[in-house]
């Protein structure tokens, strides 16, 4: 549904945006000077401040809609049109072609702001032994509405094109034109690869991150860190030489049909983690391709009940927790990784009303021996160990403590596994909850 701006405020901001045109600089036709678009800040003080266009425009891009929208939408339009031109160091947007009349370009970008948000999917590629299931022996799976795993067949080529056909689009993406290193690249799909597809509204611009990156990168890490809980998943760290950054490919909604818009490109921290992410094989229980592909399916359904409720409020905490988990794993610093992994208990145990009565720590190490201590003994041994643990987050967080030991990395594998045990329970709830209601 667009945003169905007032006429009025259409006709004002039309104005002030063809006004703010007129002062833009652009680097060799193609690179929009970013402060020299400063005056279109004013033409989002025309907007309503609260409802629905607030919050959908704060949701899709972020507090300044305007001025992003239309420098994103700038720099994508110079690029593909025109391209890098090392003859023209420095102009106005108003002396490239197309862009002399400011008023019918303000009113054409008035139109397409009106019209958001739009719809997008973001597929990123999974490892090849995941990919390896699902071209081999699984489905694809709808792990939600939003969320779903499908593997690049032709279906998949067919619903989702690898090229644009627009020129300069496809050689960003592949990454032809850089030289000799285009000679390795084509716009195809891997016909053997598995693809995460995450749905998402808002906008997409030419650089981001933005708003609706964020919001998707921080899906990913909750399916990786839910994932990662529940088992189905386990990091098998492999040593690079040359570092890869994983990639999301995005394409947008129009005509009914989907479009390649670009690629995103994921830190080298994520990237790593999320490179190796292996299906987790219970140190060879499951040895072959059935079990493995049947344990795949029980626990992508264990994720489908908990994404598939994921606007409730218990739930939520449930996938940010999975979120600092994932990140947990991510870091190369071990002190902030320590830290985030704390973060998961306290953000699934804590209650503020009654940790100011008993103290956070007393409470959250109260609450997970009695949630996942399955004996007397092993909630003796939880309530010990988490102890030592808060001592050390105390420790990181109070006194500047510049490394762990040998001791604190042990206690950091069982904090990490005690998050895990804590999301597995919370999620047995969840399913439990669910059927009731069913």
């Amino acid at each position: 549904m667009s945003l169905n701006i007032h006429e009025k405020c259409k006709e004002r901001l039309v104005q002030v945006i063809a006004d703010s045109l007129e002062k833009i600089d652009v680097k060799n036709k193609m690179f929009v000077e970013r402060m020299s678009c400063v005056d279109l800040v004013s033409a989002d003080s025309i907007l309503p401040t609260s409802g629905r266009i607030k919050s959908t425009l704060q949701s899709a891009i972020g507090e300044l809609p305007v001025f992003e929208f239309i420098y994103a939408t700038l720099s994508r339009e110079l690029t593909e049109k025109f391209g890098y031109d090392s003859d023209i160091p420095l102009s106005k947007l108003t002396e490239i072609d197309g862009y002399q009349d400011t008023a019918d370009v303000a009113r054409r970008l008035v139109d397409e702001f009106d019209s958001l948000p739009w719809q997008y999917i973001f597929s990123i590629e999974l490892n090849s032994d995941i990919a390896k299931l699902f071209q081999e022996g699984l489905d694809n799976f709808d792990i939600s509405e939003s969320i779903a795993i499908r593997k690049s067949d032709d279906d998949f080529s067919l619903i989702y094109p690898p090229k644009s056909g627009i020129e300069k689009r496809d050689q960003s993406i592949s990454g032809s034109g850089l030289g000799l290193f285009s000679l390795f690249t084509e716009n195809t799909w891997n016909s053997k690869g598995a693809f995460l597809q995450i749905k998402s509204e808002g906008f997409v611009g030419q650089y981001g991150p933005d708003e609706t990156h964020t919001q998707v990168i921080e899906k990913l890490k909750s399916f990786c860190g839910l994932g990662i809980a529940l088992r189905l998943f386990k990091i098998n760290a492999k040593y690079r030489s040359t570092p890869t950054k994983a990639k999301f490919f995005i394409h947008k909604l129009e005509n009914e049909n989907w479009v390649v818009q670009g690629k995103h490109e994921l830190d080298y921290d994520i990237s790593d983690t999320f490179h190796d992410l292996v299906i987790h094989d219970f140190d060879g229980v499951l040895d072959t391709q059935d079990k493995q592909a049947s344990w795949v399916n029980r626990k992508l359904s264990d994720m489908n009940t908990v994404f598939s409720c994921e606007d409730k409020a218990k739930t939520q905490k449930l996938l940010l927790a999975c979120q600092w988990l994932f990140e947990s794993f991510s870091g190369k610093n071990e002190l902030l990784s320590f830290v985030q992994t704390t973060v998961v208990i306290e953000i699934l145990l804590g209650d503020k009303a009654s940790s100011e009565q008993v103290g956070l720590g007393t409470l959250l190490r109260n609450r997970c021996a009695y949630l996942i201590g399955t004996s007397q003994s092993q909630r003796n041994e939880i309530l010990d160990d988490f102890q030592k643990i808060y001592d050390v987050r105390s420790k990181i967080v109070h006194g500047g403590k510049s490394r762990l030991n040998y001791v604190e990395r042990g206690l950091m594998d069982k904090l990490q596994w005690m998050c895990r045990r804590v999301i597995q329970e919370e999620v047995k709830l969840l399913c439990k909850d669910e059927q009731k209601e069913a």
